[in-house]
């Protein structure tokens, strides 16, 4: 059968090119239609279950989700065992989306390991963002899944993928249009911790919905509750969390923990480390709605800690034995931008100190900050308080970062006592962040009793000390003292009150100390405190007195850097003092200073000191300048400005003079400079105006000018030089210096004296041993001796010297010159004066003094007569000889007696040293017994009695003559006790005429005494008195007669009055002896 042509036309046929198109849209429109159809079964499908593509999904799987570092060659892989969706209609306001139903999810790495893992794994995206490429979960339901995640270098968090590639935007996600969510044994580990450190966070068990606060709200609250174990390192702890809707416009949740150690979590925040203490934490969140989400309106924590330790980085750890606190932090507005309010309103920790001794510190604070994200403006205040403590142990308990500066040095010089009552009020502000936090007030106290407190080791510590604690401003620590003492190896210091400042607590630069005290105790005790090393004052600069003793008060002041390592320069040291009754030896020349007082000021760059005090007994005022400064070799060290009031008392009894010297007064000043290249001055000057100076050959009177002056130089402790050696007056002149050997004085020189009418010169030698004499050598001329041998001049030295003692107050024969205890003393003189105008020539004399007394010597005398006298020292004895070759000559010379023409003297005896008493010539010497022998010499115009009693005898009449007579021998004991002559057993005679005489000369006054008798025809008369047996009866007196004339010799030695009487002839023998 034919078919009939489609294109020849018919009559209900279209045209060709329109039957085309027809055909042309029937291929285009089925597949649409098929497409359309398919979808709209799909859609019908999901809207009424879920519907299992895993079959189509096949063709894609694996699904490459993370990116390789080659291309091609993806780092993780996705893959499943069974995969379903199903169509989620929109409903309470939640718009509608695509849920997914997957089981099985498997990553593997590039390797084809896995990385993660989930057994089921349900979510709702919504459709909106889903066609944009976002994922928007509405519900997310996991279980039984495996993440294993590494913190990247730069602190990105991603899959445990090592081949991946790093960077890029990833997938975008968006989890505000998350209603609910399921969690059930879900665990996350963080890898790429320091250390190899791994964080495992679960199992997570969660359940939670966000739901509307009301019906016609656009605001959705959580409702749920979450519960989860965390684990790194030694940390370990289980958080949940329960919470929901409370309110219309409010929603809480409650926080929990298990007890945990902070100190595990020291990889993400290094300071937990030192936290080894137990610590369990709730908190109470309470959170506003916003829209979608929700936002924190305040937090309430409290935290309950246990037993442990806080390390700390320049301090033992601090024992915690348990403690609680309370946080409150309140935002201004919900959400954690913006500011917020923290406050702490109960804070109790229980410490325990090294010995086991339990504190109790409270604490509270309220601040606000301005926003919490960027804190940069903090404000509010704190308080703390401790209840009792030990101080020894005070830094086991006082936390290393409070008050750091103030904590080091009360921790390490407060060595113990007792503290109480400690509370501290501060206020605390930042504009720069929380690094720049300070407080800008502090106030509050401590209490502490029987502290013991180092000021400055190793100084010996102050103890006993009674203190309260304060503040002065926000940056100074107040410490004010009471009732201390400080223990030296001299005796104690009391401290009455005293006060401890440490500044600059929180400034930068190091803490700085100023330390004040009040000082009261002895001499001794300071001078330890003062000669201590650390110090550096006298310890550099050594005082050489001994036997300190006295009181001091001080004010004392130290300020210092508190810092590890101080320097000397560091230091700076101040002290006010007075003392009162002070004793130093060996202030001068070995002698002490007492019953001192005055004032002292002391830096570490100087000392000075004024005061009064008796040196060696003698009324001193000193003004003292030290300088304790580096600098030039020519600077001035120390200055000394003394000046002495010399008065007889004061002079005897230091020993410079002996008593009965002067009266009145006299001054001494003296300027003692010394310089830092050892070298010292010492200018001495001597004011006599007011004093009456009395010597046995000089007076001088009160009221008469005179003055003294020398300079001495010292190199260290040696004497260099003794020059300027003056002295000055009316009737004074004396110019000398002093020669120096070996760092002593060896010899003082006198270049030229005038005393008087002495003049000349000397030279003293000093001896290198203190048993050595002291050598003198006189050359004068002439030498004014008159006012020994003239009786008035004999009587005002004495009345003055008698005056000057009694002014003293001691006897006229103190032995002590305190110069020396032996001299050896040569004397040259040409011309000595013995009165106002007698002279005798070519003195020459050597004496030896041992303790002020003579023991030995040598006299030669020229003119009038040639003498020679020696003294010798044989111990218990001391023989002396006087030869004088003139006696009359001699006698007349010196003005004595003018009526004896020749005559050979010779004396020989001893002086007595066992005897008891004195001779009355001074200088020591003892009681004298010797006998006098005279040859012939002439008794010049004699009495006309005794030329009456020669005439009895007629055998010599023509030797007889009226103008003088001859005697032959003159033959005397002598005895010399306190000044007392005493003639015994004398005789006198010739051929003719005898005698005999006895009796008492008084050398003070040269008043005689004498007694005898004259015997004539004495060859013949003396005969009688040689009998053996009857002999002393007929002539009693030695070199008597029978017949005898006694006589009377009185007056005085230059006048001598002669009495003779006749008649007591007629008496003979031992008749006339007992009438006489």
């Amino acid at each position: 059968m034919a078919l009939p042509d489609p294109y020849t036309p018919g009559p209900f046929h279209l045209p060709r090119h329109l039957h085309v198109a027809r055909w042309a849209c029937i291929a285009f429109v089925a597949p649409v239609a098929l497409a359309g159809a398919l979808s709209a079964v799909l859609l019908w499908k999901l809207a009424h279950g879920p519907v299992d593509i895993t079959a189509v999904s096949r063709l894609i799987e694996p699904v490459s989700v993370v990116a390789g570092k080659k291309p091609g060659h993806p780092a993780g892989r996705l893959s499943w065992s069974r995969l379903r969706v199903q169509w989620q209609p929109s409903s309470g306001g939640i718009s509608a989306g695509l849920m997914l139903e997957a089981r099985g999810l498997t990553v593997a790495r590039l390797d084809g390991t896995p990385a993660e893992q989930a057994g089921e794994a349900d979510t709702v995206l919504a459709l909106a963002p889903l066609l944009h490429g976002i994922i928007a979960p509405r519900r997310l339901r996991l279980q039984d899944v495996t993440l294993v995640l590494r913190r990247q270098p730069n602190g990105d968090v991603d899959l445990d993928l090592p081949s991946q590639k790093h960077g890029g935007r990833g997938v975008p996600t968006q989890m505000d249009r998350l209603a609910a969510l399921d969690l059930k044994n879900v665990s996350i580990t963080l890898l790429g911790l320091p250390n190899e450190q791994r964080l495992l966070l679960g199992p997570i068990e969660a359940h939670g919905q966000r739901l509307k606060v009301a019906a016609a709200s656009h605001d959705y609250l959580w409702n749920g509750w979450w519960r989860s174990s965390v684990r790194v390192g030694s940390f370990q702890t289980l958080l949940t969390a329960k919470g929901g809707q409370t309110s219309a416009t409010t929603g809480q949740w409650h926080l929990t923990s298990t007890t945990f150690r902070p100190s595990g979590l020291n990889m993400f925040a290094p300071a937990m480390a030192a936290w080894d203490v137990p610590l369990t934490v709730g908190a109470d969140i309470h959170v506003v709605p916003h829209g979608m989400g929700e936002l924190p309106a305040s937090i309430e924590m409290q935290v309950a800690l246990g037993a442990g330790h806080v390390a700390q980085k320049e301090a033992r750890p601090v024992d915690l034995r348990d403690g609680k606190a309370s946080l409150h932090l309140v935002m201004a507005k919900p959400g954690t931008e913006g500011a917020a309010r923290l406050s702490v309103p109960d804070c109790s920790l229980t410490l325990a100190d090294t010995n086991n001794a339990l504190t109790h510190l409270h604490a509270t604070a309220d601040l606000t900050v301005n926003d919490l994200q960027h804190i940069h403006v903090l404000d509010g205040d704190a308080t703390a308080s401790l209840d009792g403590f030990d101080f020894a142990t005070l830094g086991s308990v006082w936390p290393a970062g409070i008050i750091k500066g103030g904590r080091k040095w009360i921790a390490a010089n407060i060595t113990s006592g007792q503290g109480r009552d400690l509370t501290v009020r501060t206020h605390l502000h930042t504009n720069d962040g929380l690094s720049h936090i300070l407080p800008t007030s502090m106030d509050g106290q401590l209490l502490g009793h029987d502290m013991t407190v180092h000021w400055l080791r190793p100084v010996p510590p102050a103890t006993g000390i009674d203190a309260r604690l304060g503040f002065d401003g926000f940056d100074t620590l107040v410490l004010d003292l009471k009732h201390g003492q400080q223990v030296t190896p001299d005796g104690i210091i009391s401290i009455p009150d005293g006060q401890v400042r440490i500044g600059n607590l929180y400034e930068k630069g190091p803490t700085t100390g100023d330390i004040k005290t009040h000082l009261q105790g002895s001499v001794a005790a300071f001078r330890d405190i003062l000669s201590h090393p650390r110090l550096h004052l006298l310890s550099r600069h050594p005082l050489p007195f001994t036997e300190p003793s006295g009181t001091i008060d001080a004010e004392a002041r130290l300020t210092l850097p508190l810092t590890a390592r101080l320097k000397n320069s560091d230091i700076h040291v101040q002290a006010k003092a007075s003392f009162a009754n002070v004793h130093l030896g060996n202030v001068l020349m070995g002698r002490p200073v007492d019953g001192a007082s005055g004032t002292l000021g002391a830096t570490e760059n100087g000392l000075n000191l004024t005061g009064d005090g008796r040196l060696s007994g003698i009324p001193v005022h000193v003004a003292l300048d030290e300088n304790f400064q580096q600098g030039a070799p020519g600077r001035v060290l120390q200055d000394i400005r003394a000046t002495a009031l010399l008065d007889p008392l004061s002079a005897v009894k230091s020993h410079l003079v002996p008593a009965g010297l002067f009266t009145g007064h006299a001054t001494l000043s003296a300027h003692y400079i010394e310089h830092a290249d050892t070298l010292a001055d010492l200018a001495l000057s001597l004011n006599m105006e007011k004093a009456g100076i009395t010597v046995p050959v000089w007076t001088k009177p009160e009221g008469e000018a005179a003055v003294a002056s020398a300079h001495i130089g010292f190199r260290g402790h040696d004497m260099v030089a003794l020059d300027g050696l003056q002295a000055h007056g009316q009737t004074l002149s004396v110019a000398g210096r002093g020669v120096t050997q070996a760092g002593r004085l060896s010899s003082i020189i006198i270049e030229g004296f005038r005393l008087g009418r002495s003049e000349g010169d000397a030279q003293i030698m000093l001896p290198k041993e203190p048993s050595a004499p002291i050598q003198i050598a006189l050359d004068a001329d002439p030498l004014d001796l008159a006012p020994l041998f003239d009786p008035a001049s004999r009587e005002a030295a004495r009345d003055a010297a008698e005056a000057a003692s009694r002014e003293a107050g001691s006897p006229a024969a103190d032995k002590t010159s305190g110069v020396g205890d032996a001299w050896s003393i040569d004397l040259h003189a040409p011309r000595v004066y013995f009165g106002p105008k007698g002279l005798v020539g070519g003195v020459v004399s050597h004496i030896e003094l041992r303790n002020g007394s003579l023991t030995s010597g040598r006299f030669a005398l020229d003119a009038p007569s040639r003498v020679r006298a020696v003294l010798a020292d044989t111990g218990r004895r001391q023989p002396f000889v006087l030869d004088v070759d003139n006696l009359g000559a001699l006698l007349k010379g010196l003005g004595l007696y003018d009526r004896i023409g020749g005559g050979v003297a010779h004396l020989d005896g001893n002086f007595l040293r066992e005897k008891a008493g004195t001779s009355g010539l001074g200088l020591g010497l003892p009681p004298f017994r010797g006998q006098l022998e005279i040859g012939p010499f002439q008794f010049l115009q004699p009495p006309f009695t005794l030329t009456a009693v020669s005439d009895l005898s007629p055998l010599h009449w023509s030797q007889s003559r009226t103008d003088r007579f001859s005697v032959s021998h003159v033959s005397t004991k002598i005895a010399l006790e306190g000044r007392k002559l005493v003639l015994r057993d004398g005789t006198i005679g010739n051929q003719a005429l005898g005698a005999t005489v006895e009796g008492p000369v008084d050398l003070d006054t040269s008043a005689l005494a004498l007694h005898g008798t004259i015997v004539p025809l004495f060859g013949l008369n003396a005969l009688p008195g040689k009998l053996p047996g009857i002999g002393h009866i007929l002539a009693p007196e030695k070199g008597g007669g029978v017949l005898a004339a006694t006589f009377d010799v009185t007056g005085v030695v230059g006048q001598p009055e002669l009495t003779v009487n006749p008649l007591s002839m007629l008496l003979p023998g031992v008749l006339r002896k007992i009438l006489q």
